[in-house]
């Protein structure tokens, strides 16, 4: 007579491919959310189309808008920057802003500008303070 092989049941680890898969899940929804976090919301006043009548810069302009910087330096051309990071700070009424890009070339890009909330709202870059840029009108 023949001896009936006993059946042995493997444990089952359903459950902890289950919990393994909602710790990856957890993780990359994680870091998905802190590198959101490193980016402010840019401020509307920001948004929009900026123009200066300084010397040699009259044809040039600057938009800002939540995702890019856009820089015109003639009719035909304009470089646009995407926005990584961005940080705010404030002295007095001027507000600083400090933005990190990439171009299309995926090259770093720091733009450093204040802006002055007086007399409808001044902008210049740190490097160029004497160039003062409003915005366009709606």
């Amino acid at each position: 007579m023949r001896k009936k092989k006993k059946i042995v049941k493997k444990p089952d680890r359903t459950p902890l491919v289950l919990a393994g898969i909602a710790v990856c899940i957890g993780i990359i929804i994680f870091w998905a959310a802190r590198k959101d976090m490193s980016r402010e919301e840019i401020p509307d006043y920001l948004v929009g189309k900026w123009l200066t009548s300084a010397p040699g810069y009259e044809d040039r302009y600057l938009e800002i808008n939540k995702v890019s910087l856009l820089f015109a330096t003639s009719e035909s051309t304009v470089n646009e920057y995407f926005i990584d990071k961005n940080a705010t700070a404030a002295a007095g009424k001027q507000i600083f802003f400090t933005f990190e890009c990439k171009d299309l070339e995926n090259s770093p890009y720091r733009f450093s500008l204040s802006y002055e909330p007086d007399n409808g709202g001044v902008l210049s870059f740190k490097n160029q303070s004497h160039i003062t840029w409003r915005k366009e009108p709606p």
